[in-house]
């Protein structure tokens, strides 16, 4: 993360955060910019999540990662091993709880989780991603691109793709579960 980094989250939640906020804001213009000049390049879908979507505040519920996980057989497409194709999955749950976000990634060059990664707020007992706090797309390259996630836990996933899209669909309602 260049813009929205672990140590700025922690500041602008500490008693230094007049300090923070404003280093924060100037983050916040740098990352922008940049942004725009590089949504040109990237599929309308990807654009338009990119420009208008934040999850901030959601709930990674799922991660897949696999050389065809499209594929829900146990066989190779045309039988053939040498067509698999890296993809990776997320499936987060908005804040609000009502939306879930599906966002794909194909043409994968690099995949990296840090989990827990460097503690940034107090959670619970046991280790979980937390909330998804912040994120950034970048250009590696010519047709490569980056997206970074820090999570309140600290826990980070950073993907490198040439292909992204993401389809949007109301989240199913949590039924309670009934003891017995």
């Amino acid at each position: 993360m260049n813009y929205f980094t672990a140590q700025l989250w922690r500041d602008i939640n500490s008693p230094r955060s007049k300090v923070a906020t404003e280093e924060w804001d100037r983050n916040l213009e740098r990352y922008r910019q940049q942004l725009n000049a590089i949504l040109p390049k990237l599929g309308t879908r990807a654009r338009q999540f990119f420009r208008s979507v934040s999850l901030h505040d959601g709930t990674l519920t799922r991660m897949e990662v696999g050389d065809q996980i499209d594929n829900v057989e146990s066989t190779w497409e045309g039988g053939n091993v040498n067509s698999r194709k890296t993809g990776v999955r997320l499936i987060v749950l908005s804040a609000e709880g009502d939306q879930t976000f599906k966002l794909e990634y194909k043409d994968i060059s690099r995949v990296e989780l840090s989990f827990p990664g460097e503690k940034l707020f107090p959670a619970g007992r046991w280790p979980n991603f937390g909330d998804w706090g912040y994120d950034e797309v970048s250009e590696v390259c010519d047709g490569v691109f980056r997206h970074e996630v820090l999570f309140s836990s600290g826990a980070t996933i950073l993907i490198e793709f040439e292909k992204f899209t993401f389809t949007k669909s109301p989240a199913k309602p949590i039924t309670a579960r009934r003891k017995s």
